[in-house]
Parts: structure tokens; C-alpha cells; sequence
């Protein structure tokens, strides 16, 4: 629950302060401050934040303040939020492509760190308009960005009539995989365990190159370069010839 909270753009004091009001009910700074041990100044703080965000509430007792919330208010607070951003958003892209100068231009070598911009890099393949090759271990892959990212990104895939072609280590995840080929538009091909191992993934698509590493700490480099990915696709296709 505590990591949810945090998507909807919570910090952990922030949420400590809510849960306890959500558990207590009505109650001034002093006894929030008492729960979760933190000085009364800090509270009142965290308090006018989230009456910032409509997800607390005000009321007074005489010159008491208290304070309340409602689940429905946080509800209704995330998605007044989401369409003021929206809404912002929509003026604000004009703008800045107005601002852009003209003689920049995207990075051709883009470096993300961390196992949620290593997802990032990865859903890019999803913008293709041609089959994607990789040299990959699947198993890393849903160890790290979990079972139900690399489902969805199978089926969004399959959806968009991505194709895939890959090399992946001769084991019993992989022999599963290769069953499922015909479904999951992928053809696949094992490496025999005496010639070593593949960790991770390199994935060659368009005119790039995407290299993830998600062991240690999880990085990802994506190489926008025409001549490598020609490269990296004869490569892979000599590799295939040998398997």
C-alpha cells in the first residue's frame, strides 16, 4: 500500500500523516504529531501540503484546528490533479517547441540508470515499425522487471505485430518460450550451454542499439547509429547461421 501511495505522488511522511488521520478520524496536529512521533511543527507542515492536494481536510473546534480525510477525497484530489496536468500539458507542448532551438537535437547515446529507466528504455522497442532482434536471458529480464511488465510487454507487442527474433541461453525457461513462438510472433534460437551464456539483453531495432545490464546496478545505454545497428544485425544473423 505504502509503495502505491507513493506513485500518487506521496512522500512517506506525507503518508504516514494521512494513514494516521484515516485511522484516527478527526484530530488536531498535536495527537497526528503523537502517533507517528514526529514534532508538532513537522506535522502542521505535511498537513498544509496535502490540504494543497484536497487529500486532508479542515475543520476548526473553537481556535482548534483539526483536521480530517476521506478515501473518496483522495480519489477525487488524483484525478482533478491528473486533468489540470493534462490540461496544462496540452497548452504547454506548443510552447515549448516554440522555445526548442532549432540546432539542437536528440542524443545520439542515451544513458538511464536504475531498473525503472532501464523499463523505459526497454518499452522504446514497442515504436518500431519492424521485427526487433536480441540477444537476451528472459529470466533476467522478469527477475527484475517483474512477471507482469514483460507480460504486458509481450502482448502489447503482439498487438502492434512487433516480431521478434532472438538468441537466449538452451535451458528450461527458454525451451518453454520457443513453445510459444507461434503466438507470441517470436523465433528463437538457443545457444548450447558449452559455448557460455547470455545475461540481460542487447536488442537491435531501426537504427539502434539498446545494451541492458541489470545486474549490480541496473543501467542501460541506447546507441542511435545507423552503421553500429547494421553492425549488430549482420552479427546477429552470422550467429543464427551457427546455432
Amino acid at each position: 500500500m505504502l509503495e502505491l501511495l507513493k506513485k500518487l505522488g506521496l512522500n512517506s511522511k506525507q503518508i504516514d500523516v494521512y494513514l494516521a488521520l484515516l485511522e484516527l478520524g478527526s484530530q488536531p496536529a498535536s495527537v497526528i504529531a503523537k502517533k507517528i512521533s514526529l514534532p508538532k511543527s513537522t506535522v502542521l507542515f505535511l498537513l498544509d501540503q496535502l490540504l494543497e492536494k484536497s487529500i486532508v481536510l479542515k475543520s476548526y473546534k473553537g481556535k482548534t484546528q483539526f483536521f480530517y480525510a476521506e478515501v473518496e477525497d483522495l480519489s477525487k484530489a488524483i484525478k482533478q490533479s491528473q486533468k489540470s496536468q493534462n490540461d496544462a500539458l496540452s497548452e504547454l507542448i506548443p510552447l515549448l517547441k516554440e522555445f526548442k532551438s532549432p540546432f539542437t537535437s536528440k542524443p545520439k547515446v542515451s544513458f538511464y540508470q536504475g531498473i525503472e529507466n532501464c523499463k523505459k528504455s526497454y518499452l522504446q522497442i514497442l515504436e518500431t515499425q519492424e521485427e526487433f532482434l536480441e540477444f537476451g536471458n528472459h529470466k533476467d529480464l522478469v527477475d527484475k522487471f517483474g512477471q507482469k511488465f514483460m507480460d504486458d510487454f509481450i502482448s502489447q507487442r503482439v498487438k502492434l505485430n512487433i516480431k521478434n527474433q532472438s538468441i537466449s541461453n538452451s535451458d528450461s525457461l527458454h525451451r518453454s518460450l520457443k513453445g510459444n513462438s507461434k503466438t507470441q510472433k517470436r523465433h528463437l534460437k538457443l545457444v548450447p550451454q558449452n559455448l557460455g551464456s547470455l545475461y540481460s539483453s542487447i536488442c537491435i531495432y531501426d537504427d539502434k542499439v539498446l545494451i541492458l545490464n541489470l545486474h549490480s546496478d541496473a543501467f542501460a545505454i541506447l546507441i542511435e547509429n545507423a552503421q553500429l545497428a547494421m553492425t549488430m544485425k549482420t552479427i546477429f544473423k552470422l550467429s543464427n547461421l551457427g546455432i
